[in-house]
């Protein structure tokens, strides 16, 4: 009896994988569940979430390899609609993260821990346990238990870089690139819904701000910005120019979706990003020729399109650039905000060095829950490291962030050109806003640099069989 249930498990499995090997399976794979990722949000995001870790358990138990997981684990935040309350915990986030996280779990570390796999566990794991130390000193006020749940979100994002970099078995890069270019998608699609949904309530929807349940649009332009090198990535690997032209439109969709979240970062980081990366394909696509031939055909249907909508072009860049260029590029604050956090930094030579920790400033401001207190963010990649873990935490973030680029670098160097210099003008812009710290950037974050070091690792011992 046992016999006869492996065997039919193990020709399941075969099938299963015979499935994934065809060519168009990454992005029917990646695009249903993304589909299922925008239903969620806007429908139900309990059952959204559920029926993704069914999803994901049934890939698992059919493949046995995390790779499977990738876009399950990418997508799942992105389906909470409703909003966190500050002064209550999140109980079905908790509650299906951790049946989620059990699940791989199980298929994780089933053939033990490869800490060699791990590449990027240096700079993570730092940051990890010097946000930890500082709960010692730091107050968190009364009724807001909740926030404790922050001084450990850098050890849970280490957990989860752990886990699928143990759990990834074959070269997942692919898969990724994929799942990444669909949640540039799916973010443009909540915030388009958003917008449709608010248009009434002001005269121009550049007027907006709004939120999304799992963050603000604002964030979701970073996101998006995050989302968008690794389409490029794809066109560079394209072979024909039906490919290319498929993945422009994935382009086009997040453009819009960068317009529509109102954000004066995502328009100028976001729109630099996208034509220097254009213009970096033009040397390094896989087809180089077609590449141009195509990018050439795409800029004239551009500038036609332009002209044939001229009005409504021209009302539209004259709004973008009142909302980015208002009051001579105003700081919203951020001056005062950055001036004011040296307050807490350099209070005493504890928090100098260890950092006064993530709840040191609690403001009462507007959240996607109404009025209430939360943990003040300090718009800057430096200055929230410097709270989080103070210089020790700073130097945790300059290892991680070499160690980023290095393994981009050495996992595939069109990924690098791409996704690499994505990342860099997103570094850059996060000197102004808020990503590193931030669970929506974290959480893809550590499953892209889990599957690059894997695939580092794939890549290697292949390498060395066929050298035998």
């Amino acid at each position: 009896m046992m016999t006869a249930i492996q065997n039919k498990y193990h020709q399941l499995n075969t099938n299963a994988l015979r499935i994934t090997k065809m060519k168009y399976f990454n992005e029917i794979y990646a695009g249903i569940l993304a589909l299922i990722t925008i239903l969620g949000w806007s429908l139900n995001s309990v059952v959204g979430m559920l029926v993704m870790i069914i999803l994901a358990s049934l890939a698992l138990l059919i493949t046995g390899d995390l790779k499977y997981v990738i876009p399950n684990c990418i997508f799942f935040i992105f389906i909470f609609s409703d909003g966190f309350a500050n002064n209550s915990f999140p109980i079905p986030i908790i509650v299906f993260s951790a049946i989620f996280g059990v699940i791989i779990l199980i298929y994780s570390f089933k053939d033990g821990f490869h800490l060699k796999k791990m590449k990027s566990i240096l700079g993570l794991a730092g940051l990890a346990i010097t946000s930890i130390i500082p709960i010692i000193w730091c107050q968190v006020p009364k009724g807001n238990e909740v926030f404790y749940f922050l001084f450990f979100g850098n050890l849970g994002y280490l957990l989860l870089y752990m886990i699928m970099a143990n759990g990834i078995k074959e070269k997942g890069v692919d898969l990724l690139a994929v799942s990444m270019s669909y949640l540039a998608i799916i973010l443009a699609c909540e915030c388009a819904l958003k917008v449709y949904e608010l248009k009434d309530t002001v005269d121009s929807i550049f007027d907006l701000w709004y939120f999304l349940g799992w963050g603000l649009c604002n964030e979701a332009g970073i996101m998006i910005c995050v989302s968008l090198p690794f389409v490029f990535y794809l066109i560079g690997k394209q072979e024909k120019l039906t490919g290319m032209i498929f993945q422009n439109f994935k382009i086009i969709i997040g453009v819009v979706g960068i317009i529509l979240t109102t954000s004066r970062g995502a328009y100028l980081f976001g729109l630099l990003e996208v034509g220097i990366l254009y213009c970096v394909l033009m040397f390094t696509a896989k087809k180089a020729r077609i590449y141009q031939n195509a990018f050439l055909v795409y800029t004239c249907l551009i500038l036609l399109l332009i002209l044939c909508l001229k009005p409504q072009v021209t009302k539209m860049i004259d709004s973008v650039l009142n909302l980015v260029f208002s009051n001579k590029l105003d700081d919203n604050g951020r001056m005062k905000l950055w001036v004011s956090f040296f307050d807490y930094w350099k209070k005493d030579p504890v928090t100098i060095i260890f950092g006064p920790g993530m709840t040191c400033s609690i403001q009462h401001s507007q959240t996607s829950n109404g009025f209430q207190s939360a943990p003040q963010v300090f718009h800057s990649t430096i200055l929230e490291t410097l709270t989080a873990g103070g210089i020790i935490g700073l130097i945790f973030m300059g290892i991680h962030l070499v160690q980023k680029y290095i393994h981009i670098k050495r996992s595939n160097l069109l990924l690098f050109v791409t996704v690499g210099v994505g990342y860099f003008i997103v570094d850059i812009y996060g000197l102004i806003d808020n990503t590193y710290h931030m669970f929506y950037y974290m959480l893809p974050m550590a499953v892209v640099f889990a599957t690059i070091d894997t695939s580092f690792e794939n890549k290697k011992k292949k390498d060395k069989i066929e050298g035998e």
